[in-house]
Order: C-alpha cells, then structure tokens, then sequence
C-alpha cells in the first residue's frame, strides 16, 4: 500500500519472537485499542518535527475510519481480532523526507521513513510493531536498495516493480495506476490516482498482499486504502481493512 503499509512480512517474525503461544492471556489477545487522537497529537507535539517543506504531506496527525479485521495463528491456533473504528496517521518532517507512522491498533504499529528523489519518493526503513496479549516484537529494519514508492509523476496505465531486502527478506512489488476517481472528504471531491499494488516476500515467512490506493498527488496522502495481506509460516498473519480519511486537516 502506498505511504502506509506495503510490505510488512516482519510481522510474521513479531509473532513468533513474541511468542503468539502465550495462550494464557487468551481473552486479552483478542482485544485491539484505538489510540486516542489526543495521545496522539501529544506525541506529534512531543517529538520536535521540523515544520513542512514542499513535496511532502502537511505534518500532523491525521484520522482514518477503519473497517477490518486480523487474525495471528502459530501452527493450528489463531487469534482473530477486530481492529479499531479509527485509525491515525501521523506525519512528521525529517531530513531529506519525512517521516510517518500509521497506529491501526496500540497493538499493531507500522512506521516507514521516505526520501525524497527527482524520480519520486523512495523507502528507506521500515518499522513494525504487533503484539498479541502484550506479547510481541517492535522490528526495525532499512531497505536495500531503497524502492521507489510513488513517482514523482503519475498518469494513467502507468506501471513500476522494485525488488529489494528488509534484513534477510526478499520483496518483489509491482504497481499500477488503473485509473482516476474523486473522493468526497470534508464535503470538498478530492481527485485520485487509484493504484493497485501486488507484492510478494520470500524467505522463511513467505507472504502476499494486494494493496488497493486512492492516492491523491495535491496532498501526497492515501484518501482511502483497501488491504489484504497473507503471511505463511509457522507463524502466520491475515490482515483485511479498509481505511477512509475524515478530513484532510491534520491535528497538531
């Protein structure tokens, strides 16, 4: 997914280097929580971002309605939880970029670090955190060689594919514009590119996703995202949801 999830097979080592088998807390390990606007808005303010520059998303914190669901299983058990009715996005500056870190859940946290390039915006680390009943593992890895994940241009029948590392985890990604939509938000039609993603992991934890975006280039942000994402292995992790922002005014 552009700008939010896309690929994020570390989960499936968050579940096994935290011991999803810690059933003992079985009633827990079903519950997500919603982190408050107010947490994190306190956060954004607490962490000293530079103010904006050009080509990147208006710093702040931003809000999601969300609609999904996942599930962590080790070998024939699995933990199925509802995620949140909201989700926050939050988007600090940094140099050469910026920053963003998507909260679906206080139990499920993904981070990515953009570099701004003449071609277009290209990952350069990734952060993934998931716990299942307070077990879990918070992941921290750089990209090689550092993929491109929206160009600085976009058009319709458009297509790239990247091919790179997190750590010892292959990924192969290929994107393409399918076409143009407007979303309303805040009663304003927002024009889209709308982008269809498919990626694949390889290595011990082999995986899919299908990432489907509505991408707007005025505001350098995902209006709405559509994810299925399949992770194998003796640990294993199935995540559906559908984001929507609510206002394309951020909170700080």
């Amino acid at each position: 997914m552009l700008g939010l999830l896309r690929p994020t097979r570390l989960v499936a080592l968050a579940l096994i280097g935290g011991g999803i088998y810690g059933w003992v807390s079985w009633n827990r390990a079903h519950d997500t929580t919603e982190v408050s606007r107010s947490s994190a808005v306190e956060r954004f303010r607490e962490s000293g971002t530079a103010p904006g520059v050009a080509g990147i998303p208006e710093p702040g914190v931003y809000t999601y309605r969300q609609s999904g669901s996942e599930r962590g299983s080790f070998g024939p058990i699995g933990i199925d939880r509802t995620l949140p009715n909201e989700a926050r996005l939050t988007i600090r500056s940094v140099e050469g970029g910026y920053l963003q870190q998507l909260d679906l859940a206080r139990e499920h946290i993904e981070a990515r670090r953009f570099k701004l390039t003449p071609a277009g915006s290209r990952v350069t680390w990734i952060r993934t955190k998931i716990t299942f009943a307070r077990f879990g593992r918070d992941d921290r890895r750089s990209t090689r060689p550092q993929p491109l994940e929206v160009p600085a241009k976009l058009r319709l029948g458009q297509a790239w594919a990247t091919t790179y590392r997190t750590g010892d985890l292959p990924v192969a990604a290929a994107s393409r514009v399918l076409r143009r939509d407007d979303v309303t938000v805040d009663g304003d039609a927002v024009d889209t590119f709308v982008i269809e993603t498919r990626s694949v992991t390889g290595g011990s934890h082999p995986g899919t996703e299908i990432d489907t975006t509505w991408w707007s280039p005025r505001y350098r942000l995902p209006i709405r995202l559509e994810l299925e994402r399949r992770i194998r292995g003796a640990a294993g992790l199935r995540v559906d949801t559908v984001l929507e922002i609510t206002s394309l005014r951020p909170e700080r």
